[in-house]
């Protein structure tokens, strides 16, 4: 049998990338008390299962910051496995300075390996050689590495080719657009569902051309909903001098056009699924602070004040999760703030975090600063108008 030691870390997919990439049958997880708790065999366990791993996994308590007492444990785990014929490699890809001495001293007794980021590899210390890691992780084992669950993606990603078509033709639209698209968003919200009902219930719309509401008035504009019709978005377009009359293509199309922001986010979405360099896209994706426990259920969850997030876009880059939240305004302090929290909470040092946004944010501008301070990309209009999103993408992380 092939045992991995890994020294467990805060540190979210170093924890588990070796597991991932070389085939072991038992990984030993060292580390604090704090560290190695039930929380972590939860998660753990439903990494595995995402990634489709078999190995068997064991927990053992130890001081990281202790020589003595981390180097005794490891020598007994490898003391053990040697004993019954089994070669032990010890990753130190995360492990502290004290701990990461330890292990140095047994390196006569196993293989000891750890991740440089720097060549995308994991580098063995006996042998000088190094195994280059081409993984894809996908986007929920990522956030599930860093002890959250994941229980909604709120787009639907099932649409045909033809959909797909238009979709495209409406993030257009709405670029050319920006200056009216929220007002009528704001109408189409207002006429696109019967008392009783939820959008995309009826496709049917029969309204009037301006409707009040909370005291202000909102009205269609009638250049984009020939526009719509045109692309294939609505059907069945009637204007006369009081009422208008269309008909939703689905109900999936429905929900979208009464969302002013979507559009902003799934031209991310497609922008980065359409790249090579991105293992895995989502959009809206929702998950808890928290991975339950066996017959733990999540709608009991929910129902708690367990701290929860919803990410625009989630991407993965091989190993490394790509935060993006997109906004159709100058972003918030707020706003980074949240972001920022993400990335430190659910990604780590591999993580990337970029904020997507329909407005010009300049060098010289307070939030490009206090953005930069804290790690966080901008993509802003001048790269949606001239097409350079892909291009940004990939500067933002790494390449």
């Amino acid at each position: 049998m092939k045992i991995l030691i890994e020294l467990y870390d805060r540190e979210p997919i170093y924890n588990y990338l070796a597991a991932s990439v070389f085939d072991f049958d038992r990984v030993y997880f060292v580390g604090d008390c704090a560290a190695i708790n039930p929380k972590i065999k939860n998660k753990t366990e439903k990494y595995a299962r995402i990634m489709g791993l078999s190995c068997e996994f064991v927990y053992r308590n130890a001081k990281s910051c202790d020589f003595g007492e981390i180097r005794a444990e490891i020598s007994r785990i490898i003391d053990k496995e040697r004993k019954n014929g089994n070669a032990c490699t010890i990753d130190v890809t995360g492990g502290r300075d004290l701990a990461l001495v330890a292990c140095g001293t047994l390196l006569d007794k196993a293989e000891i390996i750890y991740y440089d980021r720097q060549i995308g590899s994991f580098r063995f210390l006996s042998s000088g050689k190094s195994h280059k890691v081409n993984l894809g992780i996908p986007c929920t084992a990522l956030i599930t590495a860093a002890g959250g669950t994941v229980y909604e993606t709120t787009r639907s990603m099932s649409f045909t080719a033809d959909e797909w078509g238009i979709i495209r033709r409406i993030i257009r639209i709405f670029f050319d657009r920006r200056e009216n698209w929220t007002s009528l968003v704001k109408y189409l919200q207002r006429v696109s569902k019967k008392e009783g009902q939820k959008i995309g219930d009826s496709l049917f719309v029969d309204a009037p051309l301006s409707v009040a509401d909370g005291g202000r008035r909102f009205s269609f504009n009638e250049a984009i909903m020939r526009e719509l019709e045109e692309i294939g978005a609505i059907k069945s377009l009637e204007i006369t001098q009081n009422r208008i009359k269309f008909r939703y293509i689905s109900s999936d199309f429905a929900t979208m056009l009464v969302n002013e922001g979507i559009w902003l986010e799934m031209s991310v979405y497609l922008t980065a699924r359409d790249m090579p360099e991105f293992f895995e896209a989502q959009t809206g994706v929702k998950f808890v602070w928290h991975v339950p426990e066996k017959g733990e259920n999540i709608s009991r969850i929910l129902a708690s004040s367990v701290p929860r997030n919803e990410v625009d876009a989630v991407l993965s880059k091989g190993i490394a999760p790509v935060f993006i939240s997109c906004k159709t305004r100058v972003p918030t302090n707020e706003d980074l703030n949240e972001l920022y929290a993400i990335k430190e909470n659910f990604g780590g040092e591999l993580a990337y975090a970029i904020m997507a946004t329909t407005k010009y944010v300049g060098k010289e501008s307070p939030t490009y600063e206090r953005a930069k301070a804290m790690g966080i990309g901008m993509i802003d209009e001048r790269n949606f108008e001239k097409g350079t999103v892909a291009e940004r993408l990939l500067r933002l992380t790494g390449e």
